[in-house]
């Protein structure tokens, strides 16, 4: 039967709408850091990884850590992408939120060295040059040793096919002389800025996406900042805005051990008074623990 014009135009158009939202261009993002829980803030914005595909939402974080021998401290975790849009509303969040509530930005805090955790690092440290940047000592290689992940063996065919089409990225952000390494399987960034009081913000290695990847535990909070050890993404597909989904395993394409990222999620769950798990990729405003949990029991 030859199908009506009447139909091939409903057909028609209705690729046409789906390729229009599949190619479309990420909404610039806000410059605002918005406070998720008290004192830890997120900004977040689109970032499409290749042309043609829906972009994905990328967050960037500050921690306010005040004491008495320095009042309203800043502490930024994730440097973001290298996209100018994104660059510039980093650098403005930062300047406004700085501006209205005071205080100086003290350290950034990387937690992998992925185009889309470091992008802007540059930039940031042209406009706040005496802010010290930290990272885990694992990572140190694909952040100022020049090492480069594509170059990685993984675990899964997807990982193994997906790095070779990668391009090199910068990984020489920073002096490795000039940054600091943290250390171990866990502790309290305070060990490394003796300005900050302890139990503010606490680290986990949860390596697996990356060889040097780390957590950052929020302890006022309970709030852990997990970084890519998963995503929640309720957008990622064409007309899914609607659809709210929760914890899934990270992006295969960038994650070199799955197995290893397996284990990682175990250790999170281990913070037995951690509340809400918020991931880098994220379209909501983070996963209750009893949902993170679940998630990682069934993975």
């Amino acid at each position: 039967m030859a199908i009506s014009f009447s139909t091939a135009s409903l057909v028609a158009i209705g690729v046409a709408v789906f390729f229009a939202q599949w190619a479309r261009q990420p909404p610039a993002p806000l410059a605002t850091f918005e406070e998720v829980r008290p004192s830890l803030y997120r900004l977040n914005y689109n970032w499409r990884i290749i042309p043609g595909i829906p972009s994905m939402p990328v967050a960037t974080w500050l921690v306010e850590s005040s004491t008495l021998m320095s009042p309203k401290s800043w502490i930024l975790i994730d440097a973001g992408t290298d996209v100018a849009a994104n660059q510039e509303a980093i650098l403005q969040g930062i300047k406004s939120k700085l501006s209205s509530a005071g205080g100086s930005l003290k350290l950034i805090l990387l937690t992998h060295g992925h185009a889309d955790h470091v992008g802007a690092l540059p930039k940031l440290l042209d406009a706040y040059p005496d802010v010290k940047v930290a990272y885990h000592k694992n990572e140190e290689p694909f952040i100022s040793g020049g090492a480069q992940y594509r170059d990685l063996e993984g675990d899964t065919w997807v990982f193994n096919v997906a790095r070779k089409a990668l391009p090199p990225l910068n990984t020489t952000l920073i002096s490795s002389n000039e940054a600091i390494k943290l250390d171990g399987s866990s502790g309290d960034v305070a060990e490394y800025a003796k300005w900050m009081s302890k139990d503010i913000l606490l680290y986990h290695a949860v390596p697996g996406h990356t060889p040097g990847m780390v957590a950052f535990y929020h302890k006022p909070t309970k709030s852990v900042v997990a970084a890519d050890s998963f995503m929640q993404i309720s957008a990622w597909f064409p007309f899914s805005n609607a659809i709210q989904i929760g914890p899934g395993i990270p992006l295969r394409l960038g994650t070199q051990s799955l197995s290893r990222a397996k284990e990682s999620h175990h250790d999170l769950t281990k913070i037995s008074d951690a509340t809400t798990y918020f991931a880098s990729h994220d379209s909501l405003v983070g996963a209750s623990a009893e949902s993170f949990k679940k998630f990682v029991s069934s993975w």
